[in-house]
Formats: C-alpha cells, structure tokens, sequence
C-alpha cells in the first residue's frame, strides 16, 4: 500500500496501516505528502491557510521516518515519481486523505485494488469537492459532516462513493484546520473496517 496525505487525515490513515490488525494484513511500501510551503501543494486554498503548527504540517512525514518508511514530497505528475510509484513501489492500494495535489491517471490506474481518497462531505454523493469543502459546508449551514471514501478518478472529487463515516456535528464557526482535529482522531474504525473489506474481496468494494 501507498498512502498519499499530510495533516490528521494523512497521519490517521497511516497509523492504522501501521497498527494491528490491519499491520498484520497489508504492507506499507511508501508515503507521498504535502510540504505546504511549495506552491503546487496550492496551500492558499487549503486548510493550510487556517491557523496550525509546523508540527502539524510535519505529522505524516515523522511519523513515516520513525518507521522507516520512504517519503516524497514533490510533484507526483513527473516522470520521477512514476517512476519510483510504478516500478519501485508498485502500490496493490493507495488511499489519499488531506493531500494537494490532482493524481494524474497514470498513477490512479495503477494499483489493482483500487486508489481511493476520503473526503469531507455531507450524507449525500458528489458533494462539496474542492480544496475547502468545510468552509462551504459552513457557509450553507450543514449542521454536520461526514467523511466520504471514494474513488479516485480525473474528475476532482467526482469519483464513485464506496462508503461514508458516521456524522460529526459541524460548529457555526469553524474552520478546516480546527474541524480535521476534530473528526479524524475519531476515524479509526472507519478506516480498518474500509481496508479490511478491499482486502477481503481483492477488487473494488461498494
């Protein structure tokens, strides 16, 4: 497996890989993750534009190093990366959450079991894509949220839903940065029974 993330999101679906059971069952071959101070992670529009820490921002690459694990932070629509994803990691799943930038078809087509992203959303499918989708979830007045596993496709946010978590309450006031250390410390369960079911069927899941 690959994981493509940063923030929370990124550093919560990576601990599950690297937890039991689900360490028992998959291997982590490589992390790819933002470095929001490069312009095409686009972190003017993203959740790093919200007040957080430099800790933050490093969440996923530490904890990658501290096991071990090879980590890229550059731009993934290069032959560099392809590379190194399609003859060195060669990735059977990738899952992406909290990550910056578009995964081009080359890559998504890669890995037989799928490349899925979780996105926050409301009880709905498609909803909300984009780089902000808290912001504008607020601005409607949703009351809450829910984080939504889904394929990843050319289309932005636009791939086929596979499965959704249980809702979180959605404050008036919140931002991005603040809501992601709220839901995503709760998506354990979510994350393992979504893995599990992949691997259980070795295709697709829905």
């Amino acid at each position: 497996m690959v994981v493509f993330g940063s923030f929370y999101g990124g550093f919560h679906v990576l601990s599950e890989l690297l937890e039991s059971p689900l360490a028992d069952l998959v291997e982590v071959v490589g992390v790819a993750t933002d470095d929001p101070t490069q312009s095409f992670t686009h972190p003017e529009v993203r959740l790093w534009k919200y007040p957080h820490t430099r800790a933050e921002e490093l969440l996923v690459w530490l904890l990658a190093r501290a096991n071990q694990l090879p980590v890229y932070a550059g731009r993934v629509q290069t032959s560099e990366f392809l590379s190194l994803f399609r003859d060195r990691w060669r990735p059977d799943l990738c899952l992406m959450a909290t990550y910056g930038q578009i995964i081009p078809k080359r890559i998504f087509e890669v890995p037989t079991l799928g490349f899925y992203n979780f996105h926050h959303s409301d009880g709905v499918w498609p909803s909300y894509p984009g780089p902000d989708p808290i912001a504008a979830m607020v601005r409607d007045g949703r009351s809450q949220v829910v984080i939504t596993m889904h394929e990843v496709i050319e289309v932005l946010d636009g791939g086929r839903f596979v499965a959704r978590s249980h809702p979180v309450p959605l404050p008036k006031d919140v931002n991005a940065a603040a809501l992601h250390r709220v839901t995503w410390p709760q998506m354990g369960e979510f994350i393992r029974e979504q893995v599990e079911r992949l691997i259980a069927v070795g295709t697709p899941c829905g």
